[in-house]
């Protein structure tokens, strides 16, 4: 009875510092993530899922508070329209720029957070024609613009990993690619 009660108690304490480390994770940090991604292109009406991923860093200097930067690999994709004898290959990648606002949740080992930011976001789109008949080619649609980018997820902290699902969404000229991921952070 007495072994049962120590061993209770050393998973307790356990417990309750590897809570409060996992609460203390103020700092840097760096980390990746891969998903499924969006890619859009309005023009073309190409709306399709693929494999994205991402890197980030990051400093969060108050418990609510934080700055992250992003490079955000969109994937590429290729749609074949068969009535117009036609492939579009498109993609797109961007680099990112946000500030993370975290909740204040009363469990140590889990953070929600909201993001808001800017973001440089590069699409390429290329058409092609399979049509011995056709007199003209259709040109590439290839754009770099500046857009306002916006994401939401929950991370949770095992000491100095900690593990994110996190959905973003970025407006591009060309079509609103967006990215839901599973990423792995290290904090420092």
């Amino acid at each position: 009875m007495r072994l049962q009660r120590l061993a209770l108690l050393l998973c307790v304490s356990l417990a309750t510092s590897a809570a409060a480390e996992a609460d203390d994770l103020l700092g840097l940090y760096v980390g990746a993530g891969v998903g499924q991604s969006t890619i859009k292109q309005d023009y073309y009406q190409v709306d399709s899922h693929t494999t994205g991923w991402k890197v980030l860093a990051g400093w969060r200097p108050i418990s609510i508070l934080g700055v992250e930067a992003e490079y955000v690999g969109f994937g590429s994709k290729s749609v074949t329209y068969q009535t117009l004898g036609e492939t579009i290959d498109t993609k797109a990648h961007a680099t990112a720029l946000f500030g993370v606002g975290y909740l204040p949740v009363p469990l140590p080992f889990l953070d929600l957070y909201g993001k808001l930011g800017v973001a440089r976001i590069t699409q390429d789109t290329n058409p092609y024609q399979f049509c011995s008949l056709c007199i003209t080619q259709p040109s590439p649609v290839n754009t770099n613009n500046n857009g306002f980018a916006w994401g939401a997820g929950a991370q949770f902290k095992f000491g100095i990993p900690a593990l994110r699902l996190e959905y973003e969404r970025f407006n591009g000229s060309q079509g609103n690619p967006s990215l839901l991921t599973l990423a792995i952070t290290a904090n420092f």
